[in-house]
């Protein structure tokens, strides 16, 4: 929508906003634990502020199926295959590598590996995020400077398409 917003407004009045271009990283689309859309009424994300225990038990509730061997589906699949992408994600390896390391484990096997590297792989972040909350001071403080840089950069924004529309009296 922005690079419609973008091209319509430059075509008209000339080159003032930058094209914006997709950003795709190798997961462009991550399921959360039950393989639907976040959702905080559905209870199936993994946030920053749960604990390890929170964490595992998100994990455990998480839906899988009945068949033993662990494979990498996301049609068929969907609770088994986003639990390795959630492993995968947070271990920087494949999701058909792990379900390969997992094979006939099972699903319990599964979802021990994604809590383990689930909660290795956020461990720093929680650690940043608490340290965070002890010093509300300086998170308002940040929060104060970077708004005031957004307001500065909007400003000057509105300036330039002003100036493109012909509307500055």
């Amino acid at each position: 929508m922005t690079r419609v917003i973008a091209r319509r407004f430059n075509d008209r009045y000339g080159q003032v906003f930058p094209e914006p271009q997709a950003l795709l990283t190798s997961s462009p689309e991550v399921p959360e634990l039950d393989g639907r859309k976040t959702s905080k009424s559905y209870g199936n994300a993994i946030t920053l502020s749960m604990t390890a225990d929170d964490t595992a038990a998100a994990i455990r509730k998480a839906p899988t199926d009945s068949q033993r061997r662990i494979t990498f589906d996301p049609i068929n699949r969907p609770g088994v295959s986003a639990l390795l992408t959630t492993a995968a994600l947070c271990s920087g390896r494949d999701e058909n590598d792990l379900a390969d390391q997992i094979g006939d484990a099972g699903a319990g096997a599964l979802k021990k590996l994604t809590t383990t590297l689930g909660n290795d792989f956020l461990a720093p972040h929680r650690q940043r995020r608490n340290d965070l909350a002890q010093d509300p001071h300086h998170v308002a403080d940040v929060l104060r400077i970077g708004n005031q840089r957004a307001n500065e950069i909007a400003q000057q924004t509105l300036e330039e398409v002003r100036t493109a529309m012909g509307t500055i009296y």
